[in-house]
């Protein structure tokens, strides 16, 4: 059965803000967030300034004129833009590999594209293979290879789209032909070749007249990306809430894509547009750590800098009478519902998923098919690895930008990023320390407590004994005060004259 795709663009929110959801038989399946305080950065170029070369990292750091340099691998600077005077040589990283030594100078200005945003505590990563995106083409001019999308399957068409691509580049650039190419006519796609080549040249041309650090090109607002990259003959409609967005895409699509114009509608209902398809509900769960199946059965999510964890748990009926049929059913609905929450998320790296235990190889082998197909849909390249006698499988899956955990979120202020907060019980020993360690001065005299209304209402129920005796013993007067101004686990302790 085919899939109904739309596209919803929700533009009334907040001003400088777009929401934009992907939805698959009205189910939510991607979301995307830009604002214009924090565009993304992904397919910048700059012209930027190496700063110093780390050669076991074989890499570069550069400096674009943002709060971190940026990293760029020796592996992706084209051998044009190797300098060799003054020349600092990177030996090659193994001598069985037929590769010359990379020569690169600190203090070189060079070209060199965003293809990673910053994360944590990592700058973002780029590279000097530049490429300029259109709707039919991507255009590289530091290399000489054709790709063609993965998302075109037919062997005939993928090989008319290559002999096409041999025709109208020069030798020494490189194309990557994308899935819209196939609805297109060879002069649509030799104009916007024609029009990528003219915007190259322009940033070249301009590079030379500047001073690193300096942005030199930047993407297309997020409202013309989504039309270009995303509307294909595939998508049955897209819907905008704003009449000049609207007008917007409308006018662009003229230009690039007329047949699909018909496809693209305004919305105007007094109910916001994500509720009326149903997106808020969806988003209101999107962080959540634990996920329920219809089995009975759940998953949890775990996010980490290195990698993302995900456990499948048999959950409220792990009594049934056929444990093993219960288990494959548990693991191949979750197979379903772990590649629903990776796209949806934005999942990305090092992802391990550790599936309930089966005797049966065979059914391991449905359910792993189950998740690569549920992926198939995913705009990001995964690769898989056999799942271990465990049970546990590991996946990649490219990252381009910061998961929506980190989009939406921000470390905890309280538990300073390590998901738990000191137990409440440990809380209370760590006043009575404080207290015995001051007790010389404190012996006899009034003493206050100030803690969060959390810790108040343990220490008044839970640690009442416990108080009394340490007062009685040390003869002193005691007064516990709750503040919603100090945070959980804070406390202060004052003398009262």
């Amino acid at each position: 059965m085919k899939l109904r795709k739309e596209i919803i663009i929700a533009t009334n929110v907040i001003e400088g803000e777009i929401r934009i959801a992907i939805l698959e038989n009205s189910q939510l399946v991607e979301f995307y967030l830009e604002h214009d305080i924090r565009k993304t950065l992904v397919g910048r170029i700059y012209k930027g300034r190496v700063e110093n070369i780390i050669t076991g990292l074989r890499g570069a750091f550069v400096n674009l004129g943002l709060k971190k340099n940026g990293f760029l691998p020796l592996a992706d600077i084209p051998e044009s833009e190797i300098f060799d005077e003054s020349r600092l040589e990177i030996e090659p990283e193994s001598k069985k590999r037929e590769t010359k030594p990379l020569i690169i100078n600190p203090g070189q200005e060079i070209l060199c594209q965003i293809t990673k945003e910053p994360i944590g505590e990592k700058g973002a990563r780029v590279t000097s293979y530049l490429s300029i995106p259109g709707r039919y083409i991507v255009y590289f001019p530091s290399a000489s290879r054709i790709g063609i999308s993965r998302r075109i399957h037919e062997r005939k068409t993928r090989s008319k789209l290559r002999d096409l691509a041999k025709r109208i580049k020069k030798s020494d650039v490189g194309l990557i032909i994308r899935t819209s190419a196939q609805t297109a006519s060879e002069q649509e796609i030799r104009n916007e070749y024609n029009e990528l080549e003219r915007k190259f040249l322009n940033i070249e041309s301009q590079s030379k007249k500047e001073r690193a650090p300096i942005l030199m090109y930047d993407e297309s607002d997020v409202l013309i990306k989504t039309v270009r990259d995303m509307f294909t003959h595939e998508v049955d409609a897209l819907v905008v809430d704003d009449e000049p967005k609207y007008k917007k895409a409308v006018e662009y699509l003229n230009k690039i894509a007329p047949s699909l114009v018909s496809r693209i509608s305004m919305y105007r209902a007094q109910t916001p547009i994500f509720e009326h398809y149903k997106v808020e509900h969806e988003l209101s769960k999107i962080l959540e750590r634990k996920i329920w199946l219809k089995s009975g059965g759940f998953i949890t999510i775990d996010q980490t800098e290195a990698l993302v964890a995900i456990d499948i748990n048999s959950g409220k009926f792990s009594h049934e009478e056929d444990p093993e049929r219960l288990i494959f059913q548990t693991n191949l609905e979750a197979a379903a519902e772990i590649a629903h929450q990776i796209r949806l998320r934005d999942l990305s790296g090092l992802i391990i998923i550790d599936f309930i235990d089966m005797t049966e190889s065979k059914k391991m082998d449905i359910v792993v098919r189950e998740l690569k197909m549920c992926l198939e849909n995913d705009r990001a390249k995964a690769d898989f690895a056999k799942v271990s006698r465990f049970g546990i499988m590991e996946m990649t899956r490219e990252r381009t930008r910061p998961g929506l955990l980190h989009t939406l979120t921000e470390q905890c202020p309280i538990c300073k990023g390590l998901g738990r907060v000191l137990s409440r019980t440990e809380t209370a020993m760590k006043i009575e320390h404080a207290l015995f360690t001051k007790i010389h001065q404190l012996k006899g005299r009034k003493v206050k407590i100030i803690v969060s209304p959390l810790i108040y209402d343990f220490l008044i129920t839970g640690r009442q004994e416990q108080l009394a005796q340490f007062v009685k013993k040390y003869q002193m007067a005691l007064e516990i005060k709750p503040d919603t101004q100090i945070q959980l686990n804070d406390f202060k302790i004052f003398m009262v004259v």
